[in-house]
């Protein structure tokens, strides 16, 4: 009798996994969408593929992370996101592309999408040190992430108006851990406090990131500001990079500062 019933027990676990397995077999996938090997942005495949701009960004497919050192933002020890861009493959840009989805309450519309791990990123290393952060958010939404074709609603069920914003600011803040750039200057000894050669810091970020940055630097000669470059295969948030570099690879002259932050400030900056 427990015989029976143990193999009744199996046939019935051997149903459910076959009819699991046929039920995911069906399942739409990234695969199923856009091939497993998407062409890349700004390459002549890119422009004669037969898939749509889900899956490749074919207007606008030079990418660049920006990432400020903003003395007044942010804790003392890490840099902060300024945004994520794309270009045109010749180096112009555009902006403001879907006046339709620019957003002004971004962090009603996250919470409402209980975001809340995101949101709370965001906070931490997407300050703004000149205002509201909802401002400087949707500014980059509203000009930046509305030309990325990859984030448009008819890539999404029901064409979802809200989920590729979200996808947006959910990219930015992975690339931003990825290339953290505080961490990578500090492990070949470039601290705040101290000037370096800028060929030196390019050199750094370079063998760390193995992409040439676009060191940014104010009037002063202050490091502010680091642009990285990378072509994209496949949907945006998929984040296949392919890295590449600007011709005109920095603004800083042969030297340059790397400030510390909150120079006047006698709060401490790691309760900000």
């Amino acid at each position: 009798m427990m015989m029976k019933i143990w193999v009744g027990i199996v046939l019935l676990c051997s149903l459910m996994t076959n009819a699991v397995s046929a039920r995911q077999h069906h399942l739409p996938s990234f695969s199923d969408h856009c091939g497993r090997h998407p062409a890349q942005s700004c390459s002549v495949s890119a422009n004669t593929t037969s898939l749509g701009s889900c899956c490749i960004e074919k207007k606008a497919g030079l990418f660049l992370l920006s990432q400020f050192w903003d003395v007044h933002a942010g804790y003392e020890d890490r840099w902060t996101v300024h945004g994520l861009w794309n270009d045109f493959c010749n180096g112009s840009y555009p902006s403001n592309c879907d006046p339709q989805r620019e957003y002004t309450n971004i962090t009603e519309i996250l919470v409402s999408r209980r975001a809340f791990k995101l949101l709370q990123e965001m906070n931490n290393d997407w300050p703004n040190s000149a205002g509201h952060v909802d401002d400087f958010w949707s500014h980059e939404w509203n000009k930046h992430g509305t030309c990325m074709s990859t984030f448009e609603p008819s890539c999404y069920e029901k064409n979802d108006p809200f989920q590729g914003m979200i996808d947006y600011y959910n990219t930015t803040m992975k690339l931003h851990k990825k290339y953290n750039v505080y961490k990578a200057l500090k492990r070949n000894g470039i601290i705040p406090g101290h000037k370096y050669s800028t060929s030196l810091v390019q050199k750094v970020i370079k063998k760390e990131f193995n992409m040439i940055p676009d060191l940014r630097c104010n009037t002063e000669g202050h490091l502010v500001e680091t642009w990285i470059y990378f072509h994209v295969k496949g949907p945006v948030k998929r984040m296949d990079l392919v890295p590449t570099h600007n011709n005109n690879a920095t603004n800083c002259n042969s030297t340059l500062i790397y400030p510390t932050k909150y120079p006047n400030d006698t709060a401490d900056p790691k309760l900000w």
